[in-house]
Protein backbone atom coordinates (compact mmCIF):
# COMPACT_ATOMS: atom_id res chain seq x y z
CA UNK A 1 0.00 0.00 0.00
CA UNK A 2 2.82 2.35 0.88
CA UNK A 3 4.56 1.67 -2.43
CA UNK A 4 1.39 2.51 -4.32
CA UNK A 5 1.16 5.89 -2.52
CA UNK A 6 4.77 6.72 -3.49
CA UNK A 7 4.06 5.71 -7.08
CA UNK A 8 0.93 7.88 -7.30
CA UNK A 9 2.71 10.79 -5.63
CA UNK A 10 5.72 10.49 -7.93
CA UNK A 11 3.52 10.40 -11.03
CA UNK A 12 1.70 13.53 -9.83
CA UNK A 13 4.98 15.39 -9.28
CA UNK A 14 6.44 14.38 -12.64
CA UNK A 15 3.18 15.30 -14.38
CA UNK A 16 3.17 18.72 -12.67
CA UNK A 17 6.74 19.42 -13.71
CA UNK A 18 6.01 18.43 -17.26
CA UNK A 19 3.02 20.77 -17.36
CA UNK A 20 5.08 23.71 -16.09
CA UNK A 21 8.16 23.17 -18.20
CA UNK A 22 8.43 21.71 -21.61
CA UNK A 23 9.18 23.29 -24.92
CA UNK A 24 9.10 27.01 -25.42
CA UNK A 25 6.14 28.31 -27.37
CA UNK A 26 6.99 29.54 -30.83
CA UNK A 27 7.01 33.34 -31.09
CA UNK A 28 4.58 35.03 -33.36
CA UNK A 29 3.81 38.67 -34.20
CA UNK A 30 1.67 39.18 -31.10
CA UNK A 31 4.61 38.42 -28.76
CA UNK A 32 6.61 41.54 -29.75
CA UNK A 33 6.94 44.37 -27.24
CA UNK A 34 4.63 47.37 -27.55
CA UNK A 35 7.54 49.77 -28.24
CA UNK A 36 10.26 49.10 -30.79
CA UNK A 37 12.38 51.29 -33.05
CA UNK A 38 9.73 50.89 -35.74
CA UNK A 39 6.93 52.17 -33.49
CA UNK A 40 5.78 55.60 -34.67
CA UNK A 41 6.68 58.34 -32.18
CA UNK A 42 5.47 61.86 -31.68
CA UNK A 43 7.51 64.66 -33.16
CA UNK A 44 10.70 65.43 -31.31
CA UNK A 45 10.79 62.22 -29.27
CA UNK A 46 14.01 60.27 -29.29
CA UNK A 47 14.99 56.99 -27.79
CA UNK A 48 17.65 57.27 -25.06
CA UNK A 49 21.11 56.24 -26.14
CA UNK A 50 22.21 53.39 -23.86
CA UNK A 51 25.90 54.17 -24.60
CA UNK A 52 25.67 57.87 -23.75
CA UNK A 53 27.33 59.05 -20.50
CA UNK A 54 25.00 60.30 -17.76
CA UNK A 55 24.11 63.97 -18.04
CA UNK A 56 25.64 66.33 -15.49
CA UNK A 57 23.49 68.85 -13.69
CA UNK A 58 25.94 71.74 -14.01
CA UNK A 59 23.87 73.42 -16.71
CA UNK A 60 21.08 75.35 -15.05
CA UNK A 61 18.88 75.59 -12.03
CA UNK A 62 17.66 72.38 -10.47
CA UNK A 63 14.04 71.74 -9.67
CA UNK A 64 12.73 70.33 -6.37
CA UNK A 65 16.19 69.83 -4.96
CA UNK A 66 16.52 70.92 -1.34
CA UNK A 67 19.88 72.20 -0.13
CA UNK A 68 21.84 69.76 1.98
CA UNK A 69 21.14 70.25 5.69
CA UNK A 70 24.03 70.80 8.02
CA UNK A 71 24.42 68.13 10.66
CA UNK A 72 26.92 70.03 12.81
CA UNK A 73 24.31 72.47 14.17
CA UNK A 74 20.76 72.20 15.40
CA UNK A 75 17.79 72.40 13.02
CA UNK A 76 16.57 75.92 13.75
CA UNK A 77 13.16 75.53 12.10
CA UNK A 78 12.20 72.28 13.83
CA UNK A 79 13.57 73.44 17.19
CA UNK A 80 11.72 76.74 16.90
CA UNK A 81 8.42 74.86 16.54
CA UNK A 82 9.08 73.01 19.80
CA UNK A 83 10.18 76.17 21.65
CA UNK A 84 7.13 78.13 20.43
CA UNK A 85 4.85 75.36 21.68
CA UNK A 86 6.46 75.48 25.14
CA UNK A 87 6.26 79.31 25.20
CA UNK A 88 2.57 79.10 24.32
CA UNK A 89 2.03 76.73 27.26
CA UNK A 90 3.84 79.18 29.54
CA UNK A 91 1.65 82.07 28.37
CA UNK A 92 -1.57 80.10 28.82
CA UNK A 93 -0.76 78.47 32.18
CA UNK A 94 2.22 79.77 34.14
CA UNK A 95 0.80 83.17 35.07
CA UNK A 96 -1.68 81.29 37.26
CA UNK A 97 1.01 79.39 39.19
CA UNK A 98 0.30 79.60 42.91
CA UNK A 99 2.50 79.69 45.99
CA UNK A 100 2.12 77.54 49.14
CA UNK A 101 -0.82 79.69 50.31
CA UNK A 102 -2.73 79.09 47.06
CA UNK A 103 -2.28 82.64 45.76
CA UNK A 104 -1.03 83.61 42.32
CA UNK A 105 1.66 86.09 43.35
CA UNK A 106 3.60 86.58 40.12
CA UNK A 107 5.80 88.17 38.98
CA UNK A 108 4.24 88.56 35.54
CA UNK A 109 5.39 90.02 32.26
CA UNK A 110 7.85 89.15 29.51
CA UNK A 111 11.30 87.75 30.14
CA UNK A 112 14.04 86.01 28.20
CA UNK A 113 15.12 82.57 29.36
CA UNK A 114 18.04 80.41 28.27
CA UNK A 115 17.33 76.87 27.13
CA UNK A 116 20.20 74.38 26.90
CA UNK A 117 19.74 72.21 23.79
CA UNK A 118 21.51 68.87 23.93
CA UNK A 119 22.89 67.50 20.68
CA UNK A 120 21.03 64.26 21.45
CA UNK A 121 17.71 66.03 20.74
CA UNK A 122 16.60 66.69 24.33
CA UNK A 123 16.56 69.89 26.38
CA UNK A 124 19.16 69.81 29.13
CA UNK A 125 17.97 72.64 31.35
CA UNK A 126 16.50 76.11 31.53
CA UNK A 127 17.84 79.26 33.17
CA UNK A 128 15.11 81.64 34.34
CA UNK A 129 16.28 85.15 35.30
CA UNK A 130 15.25 86.97 38.46
CA UNK A 131 12.73 88.06 39.66
CA UNK A 132 11.09 84.91 38.21
CA UNK A 133 13.75 82.48 39.42
CA UNK A 134 12.65 80.40 42.40
CA UNK A 135 9.10 81.79 42.27
CA UNK A 136 6.04 79.71 41.27
CA UNK A 137 5.89 81.38 37.86
CA UNK A 138 9.60 80.72 37.22
CA UNK A 139 9.29 77.10 38.36
CA UNK A 140 6.39 76.65 35.95
CA UNK A 141 8.53 78.03 33.09
CA UNK A 142 11.33 75.59 33.95
CA UNK A 143 8.88 72.67 33.89
CA UNK A 144 7.42 73.78 30.55
CA UNK A 145 10.86 73.70 28.94
CA UNK A 146 11.88 70.36 30.51
CA UNK A 147 11.89 67.18 28.39
CA UNK A 148 11.54 68.94 25.04
CA UNK A 149 12.52 66.84 22.04
CA UNK A 150 13.79 68.07 18.69
CA UNK A 151 15.99 66.67 15.91
CA UNK A 152 19.46 65.63 17.16
CA UNK A 153 22.66 66.86 15.47
CA UNK A 154 26.38 66.06 15.39
CA UNK A 155 27.69 69.36 16.77
CA UNK A 156 28.11 70.59 20.34
CA UNK A 157 25.32 71.34 22.82
CA UNK A 158 24.12 74.93 22.54
CA UNK A 159 22.22 77.61 24.47
CA UNK A 160 19.25 79.44 22.98
CA UNK A 161 17.69 82.63 24.33
CA UNK A 162 13.89 82.51 24.14
CA UNK A 163 11.28 85.07 25.16
CA UNK A 164 8.29 83.97 27.22
CA UNK A 165 5.33 85.89 28.59
CA UNK A 166 3.64 85.30 31.94
CA UNK A 167 0.12 86.74 31.97
CA UNK A 168 -1.43 87.89 35.24
CA UNK A 169 -4.70 86.03 36.00
CA UNK A 170 -7.73 88.10 35.06
CA UNK A 171 -5.73 90.22 32.64
CA UNK A 172 -5.58 87.75 29.76
CA UNK A 173 -5.85 89.45 26.38
CA UNK A 174 -9.03 88.68 24.43
CA UNK A 175 -8.59 85.72 22.10
CA UNK A 176 -8.85 86.43 18.41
Amino acid sequence: MRGLAFLVGGVAIVGGLAACGGKEKPKDATDTPAYTDETPRWEGATAPDPNAPPKSSSGGPTVNEAPAKRTDQYDKEATEVVLKRAARQVKENCGQAKDEDGKAVGPWGKTTIQVALGRNGHSKGTTVPSPFQGRPTGNCVEKAFTNLTFPPWNGADTQVDWEVELVEPGKEPAKK
